[in-house]
């Protein structure tokens, strides 16, 4: 079945179409420019320019097909965590869509699609631990198998996506500052400044993560002055690495599990995938950097995981949800039951 994916949780605008789990056709817009100015996404700004955009995008995903959008079998949008604005401009587009051409709609947690999209680039056996590395979440949890998932650990605070964008902003870097900063990681010394990973050690917690530390210590170097950028910025990078490996670690020594799949978009880091991959023991997998990114084909490819054994949304209950935990999507039914599948 070809279903169609469309994801809008922040400022792309993202479409992409796949059959039997490979991805057709993927396309992407970004008000990214609109943002330069303020440091950062303002949320009215990039739900309008989702508007302004989606017929342009849609158009461009068909005709790379040479299809007719009565051709797909099925849709599949994002329906949250993220802006709300930008979650109710692609719901509401998906619902019109899936109304008009009579075809079944499945809301997707965003979060999901980001786990999923290891499976585009990679082949990787069940169990193993997935690490979702973004601007607004830190998540680490085995996917024991399709559609089915073991929240271990997750930040505390910032994430930390979150604290690289914070010290580019303070560094005066233009907003996005990562792919900057991750060229700058890689030519400083990692080991030049030393910084505080904290470990959890109290039951159920020991999987958490906390950045919020390094962010202070790296914002009191930036404040005395007098410091090497080069260094500074592979040093914060060198933390991260420390700090979620160290979980890994944790997790191998009690699962023996030592594939981990490493998703979201700080994964697209070189310096990240470098030294994860000088790891030994252990197995790393990453998504090609289109699909690190937020884009519309991982929404389809998990639509389609759902469709295919029966679940679906309503059309007329299915809602933007600005904070979503995996697992917990409220708007799936199973047609036989005509239930809530929660």
């Amino acid at each position: 079945m070809k279903i169609l994916g469309i994801e809008t949780s922040c400022d792309d605008t993202s479409m992409g179409i796949v059959e039997n789990e490979k991805c057709l056709s993927m396309t992407r817009a970004t008000s990214e420019d609109f943002h330069k100015k303020y440091g950062g996404i303002v949320p009215e700004i990039a739900a309008r320019k989702q508007l302004e955009v989606f017929p342009y995008v849609l158009d461009d995903l068909i005709n790379k097909l040479n299809i007719k959008i009565e051709d797909i079998d099925g849709l599949s949008v994002t329906i949250g965590p993220g802006l709300v604005g930008s979650l109710l401009v692609g719901v509401e587009v998906a619902r019109t869509l899936a109304y008009s051409l009579e075809k079944p709609l499945i809301g997707i947690n965003h979060l999901e699609g980001h786990i999923y999209s290891i499976f585009f680039d990679n082949k990787i056996e069940f169990p193993f631990q997935t690490l979702i590395i973004s601007g607004g979440h830190t998540i680490l949890l085995i996917f024991e198998d399709h559609l089915k998932y073991k929240i271990l650990g997750e930040t505390v605070d910032d994430a930390c996506g979150e604290i690289i964008d914070k010290i580019g902003r303070r560094l005066n870097f233009q907003y996005p500052a990562g792919e900057e900063l991750d060229k700058l990681a890689l030519k400083g010394d990692p080991l030049y400044y030393k910084f505080s990973t904290p470990r959890f050690k109290e039951k159920n917690k020991e999987y958490n993560f906390s950045f919020s530390g390094i962010k202070t210590e790296i914002l009191n170097i930036i404040k005395k002055g007098n410091f090497n950028l080069e260094n500074l910025i592979s040093s914060l990078f060198y933390a991260i690495y420390e700090s979620l490996m160290n979980n890994i670690k944790k997790v191998y020594n009690s699962t023996g599990i030592n594939k981990i799949s490493v998703v979201g978009g700080v994964s697209a880091s070189k310096f990240l995938r470098k030294i994860f991959l000088e790891e030994k023991n252990f197995e790393f997998y990453f998504p090609s950097f289109s699909f690190s990114t937020d884009n519309g084909g991982m929404i389809a490819l998990v639509g389609e995981e759902y469709l295919k054994r029966g679940y679906e949304s309503n059309i007329f209950e299915i809602d933007a949800v600005s904070s979503l935990e995996i697992n917990k999507n409220p708007f799936i039914y199973k047609k036989n039951l005509g239930g809530n599948y929660g």
